[in-house]
């Protein structure tokens, strides 16, 4: 079995937590069997003192289809 892997950032205005899962929403809808992701880190944009937008750098792993 072999593994792809794919860099993405998602982001959203809810949470860190939720932009992963649209990193990871994204991916899905061209991806597929994907079997894991991980977290390299985390930003945010910031508006008048709070966080205006959440975003998170992930990498999504895949495997490929032969």
């Amino acid at each position: 079995m072999a593994v792809k892997i794919l860099e993405l950032i998602g982001s959203s205005d809810k949470s860190w937590e939720d932009a992963v899962q649209e990193a990871l929403r994204e991916a899905g809808k061209t991806v597929r069997n994907i079997v894991g992701v991980d977290v390299l880190g985390f930003k945010a944009e910031v508006k008048n003192g709070k966080i205006a937008r959440y975003k998170a750098n992930v990498k999504i792993a895949f495997t490929v289809e032969r």
